[in-house]
This record gives C-alpha cells, structure tokens and sequence, in this order.
C-alpha cells in the first residue's frame, strides 16, 4: 500500500501543477483579453474604452504613489538624516515621473476613444444598401486601378510586384477577393481612411502618409463609397481555397517556407514600412497556437499595443480558413501527435501497474 500511496501522491501533485500552477503562471504572463470582434466599429470602440479604464486606474495608482512617497518624505525630513532624505526625493521623483507618464497615457487614450467615435460615427453615415455597381465600377477605373488590380473583372495591376514595392513599400493587393475577405462596413472603412481602418495611424504622423491616400467624392462621399463596396462584392468570388485566402489576405507581407511560399512583396522595401522584418508563419500555429491568431489578426493592436501590423480585417469565415491552412501547412500530425501522446501515457500507466505488481510479487517472497 506504501507504493500505492506513493503514486497516488505523484499523480496529484502532477496533476496540481499541469492544471493548477502552470495554467495560472500563463494567466500572469499573458493576460486575458477579449475575443475576437467581428463587428470592427464594437471592436474599436470597446478597445478604445477599454484603454482608457486602464489608463484612469493607472493615473490614481500613480496619484496615491506620489502621495505615499510625500508623506514618507515628510516623515523621513522630521528625522534628518540627509542620506534617508535624498533616497526620498529620489523616490518622489520617480513617482512624479510616473505620475506624468499615466497622465499623458490617459490624455492619450482619450484622444484615441474620441478619435475613432468620430470616425465610426462618419462611417455609419455611409447607406451600403443604395450602392451601385455599375457606377462603382466606374469609380474603381478612376480611384483604384492606378495602384490595384481586378483580375476577377479582366483588370491586371499597372504595375509589377516589385516595382509597386519600391513605390509603396507594401505590394498593394489584387482585389478581386475583397468583396470576399471584408464585410461591407470594413471596406468602406478602409477606402475612406485607409490608415484608421487598419489602426496603424500611430505610424503615420505629420509629413508620413499612409501609402493608400483617402478616398475623394466628386459629388456624394456616401453614394460613392458605397457604390465602390457594391462593385466589389458583384466581382467577388463565392468560395475560395483556405491557401488563396490565404495568399490574399497575408503572402503580400509574410512567407510561408513549410509550403514553399514567398512574399510577393520586396523583403527589404516592406522591412523599411514596417519597421521590422515580418515573420515567416510556418510554425506560427504551434508556437502562439489558434486563439492567439485569431485575436492578434482580428485585431494586433489588442494583442500588441504599437505594433507596426496593420489590422487585415477579415471577416470571420475568412480568418477561420487563413488558421485553418496555418494548420494544414505547419501542424499537419497534430491529431496524430495527440492520439500518440494518448497511447504513451496510457503505455507507462500499465506499465506502472505492472511494475508495482512485480514488485509486490518480489518483496512478498524475500518476507
């Protein structure tokens, strides 16, 4: 029974630490946010409120730090020790310092809140119901095609990959599957403003433009905004393969070697508009894992404040099919590793028994 208790005992503390401690170690390190919001402008908006709730608790902490260090100074004066006293001040001037900081934090956020109410709220003012086709194909001939390609419509890009990537940094896509890719309220987003759509204006300040300048109406902004939308979702296809959703929504910006995929784009021009070299996904999946991805694509800024990559807004049945091909590609045995790692432990559970029974068997003859 000695060894039975023994195992028991090595099973709860095993199981303690898988599903108790380690579970909770994750939880510290990375920190629960929201799931993935197909709804761009609830997603924004709740972000953005979401910032700045943690920018107000971030201003008071920093409030009662500098009194408490006040207050310790204070203190610490009344005894005179001039070394304890210059230990003080240091500390206050540190809290003061941080104090500062929350309150340009919060200042911030607010302005970010304000910011993307504002445009939400022009956005919603666009009527995607009374666009036009046919004049949306008109206006994409004026608007679009300088830089974007339509081959679903017969439209081949002005100009070749790198060429478009000396240019713009990014290679702009074809986009014969947006109209697939986006829901109708994230197009006319982007072709109003590019850059608040994809919440990468924090990168484009002062005299940096975002390479896709807004759209400008000729006559009605909403009329024709909507007409481009509509244009784009008739030349859409219906269905399209998890690997072509795939090279639309990410091969501009990142290679994919298990599959044998390079970026379309110029490896050194999209490093300069990024900021950084954009990762090869091949192991992507095994080594963030899908609820990651689908948070850290369905919004970046939420996972990685201040990153350089901007939003691709998909919608949700495209974002399913780009994880479900990082799952093809980079983790293509993952039900049969499970299934192995199954057998193995139930292996050395018989095992164990067997080992105890032999035992019991030995240590009974010798007493």
């Amino acid at each position: 029974m000695r060894d039975l208790k023994i195992l028991i005992i090595l099973i709860v503390v095993i199981g303690f630490t898988y599903y108790g401690i380690e579970p909770y170690a994750h939880s510290i390190m990375n920190p629960a946010v929201a799931n993935a919001n197909y709804d761009v402008e609830l997603e924004d908006k709740q972000l953005a409120n979401t910032n700045v709730e943690n920018a107000k608790i971030e201003f008071e902490n920093s409030k009662k730090e500098v009194e408490k260090s006040a207050n310790l100074l204070q203190k610490i004066e009344k005894k005179g020790k001039e070394n304890k006293i210059k230990e003080a001040k240091k500390a206050l001037d540190a809290a003061k310092a941080n104090l500062k900081s929350a309150e340009n934090t919060l200042e911030s956020a607010k302005n970010t809140q304000d910011k993307y109410t504002l445009f939400w709220n022009d956005i919603n003012k666009i009527d995607l119901s009374k666009g036009d086709a046919a004049q949306g194909a008109d206006l994409f001939m004026g608007a679009c095609y300088s830089c974007h390609g339509l081959k679903s419509a017969g439209l081949e890009s002005v100009s070749d990959a790198n060429t478009s990537s000396e240019a713009y940094g990014v290679n702009p896509p074809d986009l014969s599957s947006a109209g697939y890719l986006y829901s109708d309220k994230f197009l006319a987003a982007i072709i109003k403003n590019p850059a608040m759509a994809t919440k990468v204006d924090h990168k484009f300040v002062e005299e940096r433009m975002h390479p896709m300048i807004p759209f400008t109406a000729m006559e009605d902004e909403s009329k024709e905004i909507s007409s481009i939308v509509a244009y784009l979702k008739s030349v859409a296809p219906k269905n399209m393969e998890n690997s072509a959703v795939f090279e639309d929504a990410c091969q501009r910006c990142h290679d994919l070697r298990y599959d044998k995929r390079k970026m379309t784009s110029l490896p050194n021009f999209v490093k300069d508009y990024m900021g950084s070299f954009p990762p090869d996904l091949s192991t992507m999946i095994k080594s963030r894992g899908a609820d990651y991805l689908h948070k850290f694509i369905n919004d970046p800024q939420k996972m990685l404040p201040g990153t350089a990559m901007p939003r691709t807004g998909l919608n949700e049945k495209a974002e399913t099919q780009v994880i479900d091909y990082l799952y093809e590609v980079g983790d293509g045995n993952k039900a049969n590793r499970e299934k192995t790692a199954l057998y193995i432990m139930l292996y050395f559970v018989i095992l164990s028994v067997f080992a105890w029974l032999f035992k019991r068997q030995v240590w009974s003859k010798l007493h």
